[in-house]
Formats: structure tokens, C-alpha cells, sequence
């Protein structure tokens, strides 16, 4: 099982309003994270013609004049010399092969972490875009309860007034106002933290955005997280492919102490001018070229030692990657699982603490409850919708987080009106480039075009 399943989002929201699949689009398709790794990827791709180049012919054109003069800068003739020299390579010892092996797999490597990039983006923006809608309802709740308790004031200073209730009931309403304000402003900070983390995101303020969709599967249990993630995880599959190009680069070096074999061709025109005679002619030659290495003071060595090195580091960052792979899944698992918990007891505590706070302000009015009881039990009820709100914003959050671990967050952009970036399409075009000698891009201060992914449709504002 590499990937699960992805429902389609569907929600009933207004035309106007902005949706999860749009804020994903306009992530995926601009933003600047996901376009500097894109331009990475580009890079790590020209690696592949630069290790092939050396299987192909080189040709080289050379001229040179030279000027001769006596003690006194007397004239004693003039030498122009020019020609072509063509070089292929016939044997470099598997040097070539090599390095060709090493350049793939490190390509491969890159294309895995443009995917962990673009995975981190996704579950980035849903984080935002769910933050978002809970500092929204958090101001709301905290907007209401502020209103709620100025009314409770003002009814217990008119209660006061008449000498209904004491001069600490009124002071209890004031303080638990004032705690109410203080609760207010701080939501309202959150929200403008939330809002512009979704601007950094996405690119554009949050507007009228529509309720989160349903959540998309999520593995049945932990150990299926867990193999799901050993098998695509993004890192982890690019921890593997580096270690396979340090296995490369090791055969590199070892190779470096065969014989190598060149084929060279070369066409010289030589042209001597000097006091009363003359020299033309052509010098054409073609020869082949062998060469081993006996002593390299410990040069080569010290190479494959390096390269060994190199290649264990990268095997025991499989294994770091494993571990932090397998620590995400189960705690992204337990957090899931704990959001869904807390969700459940949070419903029942609100609609408990509802009548609860209805009771206790009935009894109130009857004098068998006093100003304290009221202000805890309306403070008990927003801390209930406060919970709730908390809770299925972090177990949406969870989920995803979780997807990206398991490196399954491919059909959420599939749901998103958004087209998908191909990684393998500038390798293609800068392979079929391979023999160009002036195949350059456009200058990127021109056209970033190459570094976004275009949206099927705007969202509406």
C-alpha cells in the first residue's frame, strides 16, 4: 500500500468564499520555498550531461604570432601558427560510468526532497489555513463572552443599586470582565500571528475562508503508519539514493589507479616569415594517448579513504532518518488520536456546561445561587467551545502531518486546482541539450517561470 486514497474535497461553501484546495493551489504554484528547491532541482539536474560530457569528442582551435627580435629589436621574422585539435576519450578505468551512476542517483535524491518541500509547504498551509479559522471562532467566543459579561455587570450594579447584591458581587463581575477583555485582545493578536503566517504561505491575505472539508484517510493503526512511512517518506528515500551515489563515488576513486586511453587528432597551420625566405605548411597528426598511475604520494588513497568516509556518513544518516521517521509517525499518531479523544469529551462537556450555565443563571434569579457561581460556570462553558475548537484544529493538523510523514500527501494536490510540477521534465530537456554547446536558459531575473506550477483556476475572492 504506497498511497491511500484520497477523496475529493467537497464542501458546501459560499461562491465567494476561499477553500483549502485554493490555498494549497496558490502554495504549491508560487511559493517562494517550493520555487527555490524547484530551481535546486534544476541544478542538481545538469550534473548528469556535465558526467557524461567526458564520452563525448572535444574540439579545441588554437592560433599563436610570435614576433622575433635580435639584442638591437631587429627584425628576424614572424611565426603564425594555428589549428584544430580534436580529444575523445576511449577508457578512463569506469571513472566516467562512475560518476555518470553518481550523478543519477544524487538527482534522484534531489527530486525526493523537492517532494519533503513540497510535502512541508502543503501541511504548512493547512496548518495555517486551520489556524486561521480557529483565531477566527477564538474571537468570536471571546468577543461573545465579553458581551455576556458587560450584560452580567450592569445587572449586577443595577442589583447593587437596590441592595440585591453586595459591593464583592460586583467586584467579582468586574475582575471576570476585565480577565475577559485580557482573553479578547490576546485572541485577537493570535489571529493577526495566524493571518499573516497564511500570507507568508500562500501569498495573499486570508479572506472569507470556507470551513475545513473533511479529512482525508489516515492509515488504520500506528504500524501501518509506520511501514507506510519506512516505504515513501521523502527524506528517508533521499537519504537512501545519497548513500547509493557515495557507493558511487567510492568505485570513482578506486578507478582513478587504472589506465586511461585517449584518442587526439590535430590539424596545425604553420606560416614563417623572415629575412628573404618563407615557411608554409600544414602539420596534421593523429595518435592515441595511454597513461596509469604508479606513485601518487598517497594521493588516491587518501581520495578512497575520503570517499568511504563520505559514504558512511551517509549510511548512518539512514539510519538517523529512520528513527525520526519512525518517532513522527507514532507521534503524529498519538496526537491524532489524542485530537479525536479531546474532541469527543469537549462535546460533551459543551453541551453539559451549556445547561449547566442556564441552570445556574435560573437559580441565580431565585437566590439560591450567587454572582460567583454564574461568572464560573459561564467561564467553564467558553472554556469547553475553546477546547473544542483547540481540538479539531489539532487533530486536522495531525492528520496531515501525518501524511506527510508517510510521504502520502500526492493525492491532497491532486484534489487541488493546481497543476503538478514534473520533476523529471528539465532532466529530459537538458539531457536531450547533451551535445548543444549554447542551449542557455532565459536570465532568471527575467522569467521565474520555470520555478512555479500553474493553477487550473484563481480561487474567488
Amino acid at each position: 500500500m504506497r498511497h491511500i486514497i484520497l477523496t475529493a474535497f467537497v464542501i458546501a461553501a459560499p461562491v465567494s468564499a476561499e477553500t483549502l484546495p485554493d490555498a494549497i493551489a496558490s502554495a504549491y504554484s508560487t511559493n517562494p520555498q517550493i520555487a527555490a528547491a524547484r530551481a535546486q532541482l534544476r541544478q542538481i539536474d545538469e550534473t548528469a550531461p556535465i558526467a557524461s560530457a567526458p564520452t563525448r569528442p572535444t574540439v579545441d582551435l588554437q592560433g599563436n604570432f610570435t614576433q622575433n627580435l635580435d639584442e638591437s629589436f631587429g627584425d628576424l621574422g614572424r611565426i603564425w601558427s594555428g589549428g584544430v585539435t580534436l580529444r575523445q576519450t576511449i577508457w578512463e578505468g569506469g571513472r566516467i560510468r562512475a560518476n555518470i551512476s553518481a550523478a543519477q542517483a544524487r538527482i534522484l535524491a534531489a527530486r525526493s526532497r523537492l517532494l519533503a518541500v513540497e510535502y512541508q509547504v502543503v501541511t504548512d498551509t493547512v496548518t495555517a489555513y486551520a489556524d486561521v479559522l480557529r483565531t477566527e471562532a477564538l474571537v468570536r467566543l471571546n468577543d461573545g463572552q465579553v458581551k455576556v459579561l458587560e450584560q452580567q455587570l450592569r445587572a449586577s450594579r443595577d442589583r447593587f443599586e437596590v441592595g440585591d447584591l453586595t459591593r464583592t458581587d460586583v467586584a467579582q463581575s468586574e475582575a471576570r470582565l476585565a480577565f475577559a477583555r485580557a482573553n479578547l485582545m490576546a485572541a485577537r493578536g493570535q489571529e493577526t500571528v495566524a493571518r499573516q503566517a497564511y500570507r507568508r504561505l500562500v501569498g495573499r491575505d486570508p479572506l472569507n475562508l470556507a470551513p475545513l472539508p473533511p479529512l482525508p484517510p489516515v492509515p488504520a493503526n500506528e504500524e501501518q503508519a509506520r511501514t507506510l512511512a519506512f516505504e515513501s517518506n521523502p527524506n528517508l528515500m533521499a537519504a537512501r539514493m545519497d548513500e547509493r551515489a557515495a557507493k558511487d563515488d567510492v568505485r570513482f576513486a578506486k578507478a582513478s589507479r587504472l589506465p586511461s586511453i585517449g584518442l587526439q587528432g590535430s590539424a596545425n597551420y604553420l606560416h614563417f616569415e623572415g629575412p628573404g625566405v618563407g615557411v608554409n605548411g600544414f602539420d596534421p597528426r593523429i595518435g592515441i594517448s595511454a597513461g596509469m598511475p604508479l606513485f601518487t604520494g598517497g594521493l588516491i588513497a587518501a581520495r578512497v579513504r575520503q570517499a568511504q568516509a563520505r559514504q558512511s556518513e551517509t549510511l548512518e544518516l539512514i539510519t538517523q532518518n529512520e528513527r525520526l521517521v519512525a518517532e513522527a509517525a507514532t507521534d503524529n499518531w498519538a496526537l491524532l488520536r489524542t485530537a479525536e479523544a479531546v474532541i469527543e469529551s469537549a462535546k460533551i462537556q459543551v453541551d453539559a456546561n451549556t445547561l449547566a450555565a442556564e441552570g445556574v443563571r435560573q437559580e441565580n434569579q431565585v437566590g439560591s445561587r450567587d454572582i460567583l457561581d454564574v461568572l464560573n460556570a459561564e467561564q467553564e462553558l467558553l472554556n469547553a467551545r475553546v477546547s473544542l475548537v483547540q481540538a479539531e484544529r489539532d487533530r486536522y493538523v495531525a492528520a496531515f502531518q501525518l501524511l506527510e510523514t508517510i510521504g502520502d500527501i500526492t493525492p491532497v494536490l491532486e484534489g487541488a486546482p493546481v497543476t503538478r510540477y514534473d520533476p523529471q521534465a528539465n532532466a529530459k530537456r537538458v539531457n536531450a541539450k547533451g551535445w548543444s554547446e549554447f542551449g542557455y536558459d532565459p536570465d532568471p531575473r527575467l522569467d521565474r517561470t520555470r520555478n512555479t506550477a500553474p493553477t487550473i483556476m484563481g480561487p474567488q475572492q
